[in-house]
């Protein structure tokens, strides 16, 4: 007899379950088939496993080894089982793209031309797993002050831009026609906020209002860009926006005074995948694309001349 991948993930889920039972429910087997083969198994290491009893199984000393050492067999060859898969693909397979839906994502896929595959993906932990694993070739994230991105080895990445956030007020605000707005201004009104997630936007948001002295009124949570800016239209609500994009009437969209807000959107891509010899490439394209966007809002741009250029690189 010699040790196989099955009599690997029968140990390990007899282990997991804690039954043999159980074990037989999780593998699709019966018990007596999951017992025959686990008495095979002991019999050719020469020692027991597990220790039955009334409640069910536990672990030897050596069957605790055994199970620890299977586990890393078992994840090196689903890995290498990835990794096979993504080599063998063939020269003209697509990109594989994923990332937060900002507008240096739209700029990628653009870059990359027809031959990709995209989605968008908000979750920072999301993206990287995929990227890991070899499930993306390349991945537009974000990281915010207080919260950075912790990659693998494997993943090589490059700041494509640190992007202020503005705020939106709504037209009747006190500073709706100025040209930024310190953030001590907004202490007392109403703002909307995304749902928090893995990104650590809002504990930047609340670290930095709490250094500007006081405590956020968030009276909304919504990640939809349209109810966001009703809110602030119709509900004289605040709230931080990105500051690419349209402004609609009855919003102002506006700096805030010393750019303390600002998230760091960057390129990550598999050091082994077929893109990463056109990063350079792809990286001036995203960045002409952008500026071209900075030019086409008035708000952007002016911030963009003022200094704005310098904080961004």
């Amino acid at each position: 007899m010699r040790l196989d991948v099955r009599h690997l993930e029968l140990v390990v889920a007899i282990a997991d379950c804690g039954s043999l039972r159980k074990a037989a429910a999780r593998l699709h087997l019966t018990q007596p088939a999951v017992t025959t083969q686990l008495k095979r198994i002991e019999d050719h290491l020469g020692g027991a496993l597990f220790l039955r009893a009334a409640d069910g199984v536990r672990l030897t000393p050596a069957g605790q080894d055994f199970v620890q050492e299977a586990r890393s067999m078992l994840t090196q060859l689903v890995t290498l089982e990835r990794v096979t898969r993504r080599n063998a693909h063939s020269p003209c397979a697509p990109t594989r793209i994923a990332g937060i839906p900002a507008y240096h994502f739209g700029l990628l896929v653009s870059a990359l031309k027809d031959n990709v595959t995209s989605r968008t993906i908000k979750e920072t932990g999301t993206l990287t797993a995929l990227l890991t694993t070899g499930e993306l070739d390349v991945a537009v994230m974000r990281q915010f002050p207080g919260t950075p991105l912790s990659l693998p080895p494997n993943v090589g990445h490059r700041l494509l831009t640190r992007e202020p956030l503005f705020v939106g007020v709504p037209e009747h605000h006190p500073y709706a026609q100025e040209t930024e707005v310190p953030l001590e201004a907004l202490a007392d009104d109403k703002w909307v906020m995304p749902e928090p997630d893995d990104s650590g936007m809002n504990a930047h948001f609340a670290r930095e209002c709490a250094a500007s002295g006081f405590e956020q009124r968030i009276a909304h949570f919504s990640s939809e860009a349209h109810v966001a800016l009703t809110l602030i239209r119709e509900s004289a609500a605040v709230c931080p926006l990105y500051p690419v994009g349209s402004t609609p009437p009855g919003v102002a969209r506006l700096p805030i005074t010393g750019n303390p807000l600002f998230r760091e959107v960057v390129l990550a891509w598999r050091v082994d995948a077929p893109v990463a010899v056109r990063i350079d490439d792809l990286c001036r394209q995203v960045a002409a694309g952008y500026l071209r966007l900075v030019e086409e809002s008035e708000v952007y741009s002016r911030w963009w001349r003022d200094g704005g250029e310098a904080f961004a690189s």
